[in-house]
């Protein structure tokens, strides 16, 4: 794995644990909607245009170090890996949301993702700070542990 790879997983982990660890899984009820739809549609955009040879141009829907962190080149990389192991991009879907942090700072979307060369879903995550910015993404095998 590349440095600017493992130092931006390393980053995201660092985030994610800095923040109360209390984790409660949302009922379907309880999910709201249009936070699911900017998970998708970022996660979707982002992983299209790596398929398709570009790069995600980010505007103001991520936090500072997700966007400097996810150079031109660093998402190359991060694509070129994705697909040596588990194929291109097809197609992604909702499955679970979950909150983190004692006042439910991050809203963590699950999705589950098609790729060609893998028989079963993997899955898609990003997460959402409380003002609706990406905080964290990352795909990897699918668990129904979070």
């Amino acid at each position: 794995m590349k440095p600017g790879i493992l130092i931006f997983f390393a980053f995201l982990f660092i985030h994610l644990n800095s923040c109360s660890q209390d984790l409660k899984k949302l009922n379907t009820s309880d999910v709201d909607k249009s936070k699911v739809k900017i998970a998708q549609d970022f996660a979707s955009s982002f992983l299209s245009k790596a398929k398709n040879g570009g790069t995600y141009q980010f505007q103001n829907e991520a936090i500072a170090i997700v966007k400097n962190s996810l150079t031109g080149e660093t998402q190359k990389l991060l694509y070129e890996q994705l697909k040596s192991q588990f194929g291109d991009f097809q197609s992604l879907e909702y499955a679970e949301s979950w909150v983190q942090g004692a006042g439910q700072e991050n809203l963590i979307v699950r999705l589950k993702g098609d790729f060609t060369k893998s028989n079963k879903k993997l899955e898609i995550r990003v997460v959402l700070d409380k003002s609706n910015k990406i905080a964290g993404f990352w795909v990897k095998p699918w668990s129904d542990m979070l």
